[in-house]
């Protein structure tokens, strides 16, 4: 019967298992598995090499067990590029390092995990690390490439990721991408995971539906831009964001954005984007907290809503709140009880919240400037172009702990 097997013979596997040498396979605990008596198993039980732990790690995957546990066998697991499968729990015992073995990974698009066209993935990796060599593949023998990913998912449906750090990528922490034309990521879960120290991006999102992002650490992200935090970035017209949630986030020190929205490979016929990040924060992110880039013409702007909560944007290098294109308010762009402290100290004449081209179809509820300099608080460059009812809503602007209202109104944006 599936499932009942010898408690004589479990006991033994597992504490085999413990103690597995290098390269040491549990031929009986693997022959379980095979026959389909156990759903739980342990990476070492295909073995362990401490030199180059590909083709034990990737059996244990390619097996198929339903719960995979990575155990912390005292050493990195030291790997060249895994691909994962479909139906499959992956635990990574605390203290597991998953690392990129040095002279690997020549190919510009080599990740160190990857699923395509996969489903029903979970990954626990709470105390664990998946780490890769960033600073190595920027010299030679390497090619230039920006897209040697710690975890790249392509077309992938029902798949949570919880707890893992990743860093050092050659490309981003996690990219959420594309495997088959037209299918994006769909119901992915990403949760109190840390990226921090990748190349390209701390998260890449081309395309995801129902995609919630939770409890997210994106920090310290340089080498190749954009250089941000996270990266909404589709790259064809049929890719699509629709109901993306970024819950409880912060970036720090990233080289580019905290948070970046580059919308413009979205046309006015692609499916309307819905965002909604809230309770998010950036601190020091070095090109600014935030920018939004849309088309700059009615037809090929996308459509859709993307609204900010209770977010706040701290000491971004350009500007707190930056948003370019947005023709005819194709988007509705929203602020709510957000707060912009210190942006742009650096660049005095540089706005907290700069407006650039045609943008319209902006609102600021309660949006809260702190800022120890006295300049506009807003500026619409290209104000010229669109008619008075672009921006609407309150700036609550604090200068030396003293708070005064900017209803914003033609006039007072005109000023």
């Amino acid at each position: 019967m599936r499932g009942v097997i010898n408690v004589g013979i479990l006991f033994l596997v597992l504490a085999s298992a413990r103690t597995t040498e290098a390269a040491q396979v549990s031929v009986t605990a693997v022959d379980l598995v095979k026959a389909g008596k156990i759903d739980i198993a342990r990476a070492s039980w295909w073995g362990f090499d401490p030199e180059d732990a590909t083709e034990c790690l990737q059996a244990a995957i390619d097996s198929k067990v339903k719960t995979l546990i990575i155990d912390n066998v005292g050493k990195s697991w030291i790997v060249r590029p895994i691909r994962l499968t479909s139906n499959q729990k992956i635990i990574f015992e605390p203290g597991v390092e998953v690392l990129a073995k040095a002279g690997e990974f020549r190919g510009p698009a080599d990740s160190l995990f990857t699923a395509s066209n996969a489903e029903n993935i979970e990954i626990i990796g709470y105390g664990a690390i998946v780490c890769m060599r960033r600073d190595d593949y920027a010299n030679a023998p390497y090619k230039k490439a920006e897209w040697r990913m710690a975890l790249a998912l392509r077309s992938c449906r029902n798949v949570k990721i919880y707890g893992l750090t990743l860093a050092e990528s050659g490309g981003d922490g996690i990219y959420l991408g594309v495997g088959t034309r037209g299918v994006p990521n769909r119901d992915i879960v990403i949760k109190d995971v840390t990226c921090d120290r990748n190349y390209r991006q701390g998260i890449s999102v081309i395309s995801a539906e129902r995609l919630l992002i939770e409890n997210v650490s994106l920090t310290n992200t340089s080498g190749t831009a954009p250089q941000s935090g996270i990266d909404l970035e589709p790259n064809q017209a049929d890719e699509r964001l629709v109901d993306i949630t970024i819950r409880n986030c912060t970036t720090q020190g990233n080289s580019g954005f905290g948070y970046q929205f580059h919308l413009t490979s979205l046309k006015a016929s692609s499916k309307p984007v819905s965002i909604r990040v809230e309770n998010c924060r950036s601190f020091d992110d070095k090109v600014g907290s935030l920018q939004i880039t849309t088309g700059r013409n009615v037809e090929d702007a996308v459509r859709g809503v993307i609204e900010f909560v209770r977010c706040e944007f701290n000491g971004g290098g350009n500007q707190g709140i930056g948003i370019d294109g947005n023709a005819g308010g194709a988007c509705n762009i929203k602020f709510e009880d957000c707060v912009v402290e210190n942006a742009s100290l650096c660049k005095p004449p540089v706005s907290p919240v700069t407006i650039s081209g045609p943008a319209q179809g902006i609102s600021f509820l309660n949006l809260l400037v702190r800022d120890p300099i006295r300049r506009r608080p807003i500026t619409h460059n290209g104000y010229d172009e669109v008619p008075p009812e672009a921006v609407k809503g309150s700036i609550i602007v604090e200068q030396n702990g003293k708070p005064y209202t900017i209803h914003i109104t033609p006039t007072t944006l005109s000023e």
